[in-house]
């Protein structure tokens, strides 16, 4: 393979700036450019040791820190070299030109994390772990890439490929010796396989909540006007975001901000209050109000403490319901007005005086993030993951229904399919689409 380079560090000023090289050429290319007083040539380096020293280039030179990673100990699995120089971008940008001057290639986007799948340093899933956590929002979302990221899914999903390769054989080897071996084999692997189906169901089954973790949880925050909306948000936040008035009608367009609840992330949309009105800009607020509570993961609707739902509310609580919106109900300035005996069920809020407003925010969270599941355990975050594990399952469950019925060679095919399907995410069957697909999700350097 070419030696590639790269600049890993954001584009703009900065006091570091970090250019890698990965390949077989990567020290001889270092060795033209850079050099210290304590080696007579860089190519004596010692591996995983850094360097101060001077780099030279056509037009600059730069005092800079420089390591060499010998293969195949390294991220890639190839030599690679880090230079960290000033953080000007010319400067970095200069350095990078010298590199490519003598010999190395631009790298891609995620061209270093590809290299490391194909020279086994990774699998497929461990890769876009670590696009999650680059992408991440939340200490949740951290923490789910992490675990991906470290083979927390591909150990898994190897194993129950493994038990599967092994009833492939067995079957196979059935196919030569049917008379003794085709009863027995065909039992052993019907019960094997019922096994592996419900460990790859209840991997499935987190498949909600690691959406939930990845992604955040969207949650509209709705009511009439003059209800309190916008100063629970501004209490939500800690902070003033939305304007607050007592006259009726004064936010006229959804605001989002994103807080962290328990780790996980929350995307609060405050909208318009919903009423009938003329004016034509807080009548377009209302619609994208309800239009945000149909998107939404969950609905606070607020009200008042102390009053029953006027008709405008029940009419807006109907909607939603008919929508099968989840629902909190929250009932506003409850430290000037106590609740009515129907109002027990929902929670007793008070915006201004920040009553109530912790007991909110975990309840939504707990609505997603279910007690059963174990948040620190192997969870799928991944959508393709998920969509991959579906057809394993009706693959074995078709295996397992036909075995008794069908010939051997009919139900190899659907036993071959399940392994092939989680061999999409550990990438031991993934096809170039796929994997070209997951590496352009990268920036470049890493």
């Amino acid at each position: 393979m070419n030696t590639i380079a790269t600049i890993s560090t954001p584009l703009g000023s900065g006091a570091i700036g970090i250019i890698r090289m990965s390949g077989d050429e990567a020290l001889d290319i270092a060795s033209k450019i850079f050099s210290t007083k304590l080696l007579k040539t860089f190519k004596d380096a010692t591996p995983n040791m850094m360097y101060y020293g001077t780099l030279t280039t056509k037009t600059i030179s730069d005092t800079v820190l420089a390591v060499y990673f010998k293969a195949p100990k390294t991220y890639t699995g190839e030599d690679l070299v880090e230079f960290q120089c000033h953080g000007g971008v010319r400067i970095v940008d200069e350095v990078l030109k010298a590199c490519l001057d003598n010999g190395a290639k631009i790298a891609d986007k995620g061209e270093f994390t590809k290299r490391a799948f194909l020279n086994g340093k990774i699998t497929l899933s461990d890769a876009e772990g670590i696009i999650d956590m680059i992408n991440a929002e939340s200490i949740a979302a951290i923490n789910a890439g992490y675990r991906l990221s470290k083979g927390g899914i591909s150990d898994k999903l190897a194993g129950i490929q493994d038990k599967i390769l092994y009833c492939v054989s067995q079957l196979e080897a059935s196919l030569d010796y049917p008379e003794e071996m085709e009863d027995e084999a065909k039992i052993d692997c019907k019960a094997a396989l019922k096994i592996e189906k419900e460990e790859l169901k209840k991997l499935l089954n987190t498949s909600n909540v690691g959406g939930y973790i990845k992604q955040g949880i969207a949650v509209a925050i709705v009511g009439i006007a003059n209800v309190g909306k916008s100063s629970l948000l501004n209490t939500l936040l800690g902070r003033e975001r939305a304007i607050v008035t007592s006259v009726a009608g004064t936010t006229r367009d959804s605001i989002e901000e994103n807080i962290e609840v328990n780790g996980v992330l929350l995307k609060l949309m405050d909208t318009a209050g919903i009423r009938e009105t003329e004016d034509v800009v807080e009548s377009i607020g209302v619609e994208r109000s309800l239009d945000a509570a149909k998107s939404a993961d969950v609905v606070i609707f607020v009200t008042e403490a102390g009053r029953e739902l006027n008709a405008e509310e029940k009419n807006i609580l109907e909607k939603l319901n008919k929508e099968s919106k989840k629902i909190i109900l929250a009932y506003n300035k409850c430290d000037k007005s106590a609740l009515l005996d129907n109002q027990k069920e929902g929670f007793a809020i008070s915006a201004k005086q920040n009553i109530g407003i912790d007991a909110l925010k975990e309840a939504i969270v707990d609505m997603f993030i279910t007690k059963n599941i174990d948040a620190s355990s192997t969870i799928i975050t991944n959508q393709r993951h998920a969509e991959a594990i579906k057809v394993a399952i009706d693959e074995l469950e078709t295996t397992i229904k036909l075995i008794d019925v069908e010939p051997i060679e009919c139900v190899l095919v659907n036993l071959r399919n399940a392994y092939f399907a989680l061999g999409e995410i550990t990438g031991n069957c993934a096809t170039e689409d796929i994997i070209t697909n997951i590496f352009s999700k990268f920036c470049l350097g890493k």
